[in-house]
């Protein structure tokens, strides 16, 4: 399980300026949205479409995950009032079963005051270029040991009183999800720190549940689905425990998340 800061290229960061070859650039960063982006007049294969953002100050990531995209190729470049570098072959890619989506992890994290991401080709030629959303993050840590992830969905609603006496409610539509995960963790510091930093932690960030985990399946979902990547924020009380003896020592606790926004996924092909 992978938990990472908040979007860092998040279209509402005041800090960036945010640009486009055409279409709606702001419409790639806003995770929070239901605004996709789609590239105007740029179909053919080979015509280059470029996404960029520039900042006032210097910033850090090592993770950028690209959703539901029809991109065929992906390129990152960076810079810091100089020429761009393409640092895309610095980081290691784990693309999605169906192709649409990609996990660029660096092994240091990559500093820079201009960012640049550019596509030829898509996946059937010839499309507009269009994507769900590209994140970018600082890793904050991944537990390995954890027992059990319970999900809850709860479709959000308003319960309005009526003059007969009677009752309306009223969808607001999308299920918002909480999640309780029991962790036991072995004599393993690293991950108790983790723990004790997500508890800490004021702003909401993100966590993915099946990070790793090639050659298994959690709570019934694929390794690396795309769709497990989930923004929330920690909302449990601390109530951690100490069993076993010294050799053995187990440090077990609840942590409680809430999803804070929907992660935009989009079909490109729909």
């Amino acid at each position: 399980m992978k938990f990472l800061s908040g979007n860092i290229l998040g279209s509402y960061n005041r800090q960036n300026s945010i640009s486009s070859s055409s279409g709606d650039p702001y419409a790639a960063f806003a995770d929070t949205t239901k605004f996709n982006y789609l590239s105007e007049g740029q179909a053919t294969d080979g015509d280059t479409v470029f996404l960029q953002q520039e900042f006032s100050e210097v910033q850090e990531i090592d993770t950028i995950i690209l959703l539901q995209a029809n991109f065929a190729d992906f390129k990152i470049s960076i810079a810091s009032g100089g020429a761009f570098t393409d640092v895309t072959g610095d980081a290691v890619l784990t693309i999605s079963q169906d192709g649409v989506s990609r996990y660029y992890k660096f092994s240091t994290p990559i500093e820079f005051t201009e960012i640049r991401f550019e596509v030829d080709d898509t996946i059937i030629a010839d499309e507009e270029k269009s994507c769900g959303a590209i994140l970018g993050m600082l890793e904050i840590g991944s537990i390995e040991r954890f027992k059990s992830v319970k999900p809850k969905g709860m479709i959000q609603k308003k319960v309005l009183k009526l003059d007969s006496g009677g009752v309306a409610v009223l969808n607001k539509g999308d299920i918002h999800w909480e999640f309780n995960i029991n962790t036991d963790l072995v004599s393993v510091q690293n991950e108790i720190d983790i723990v004790e930093i997500i508890q800490n932690r004021t702003q909401d960030f993100f966590f993915w549940i099946n990070d790793n985990y090639d050659g298994e399946e959690l709570v019934k979902q694929e390794p690396y689905r795309f769709q497990d990547f989930i923004r929330c924020a920690y909302t449990g009380d601390s109530s951690p425990a100490f069993y076993k003896n010294y050799l053995n020592l187990t440090a077990k606790n609840d942590l409680k998340f809430a999803q804070t926004a929907k992660v935009n996924y989009f079909n490109p092909n729909e």
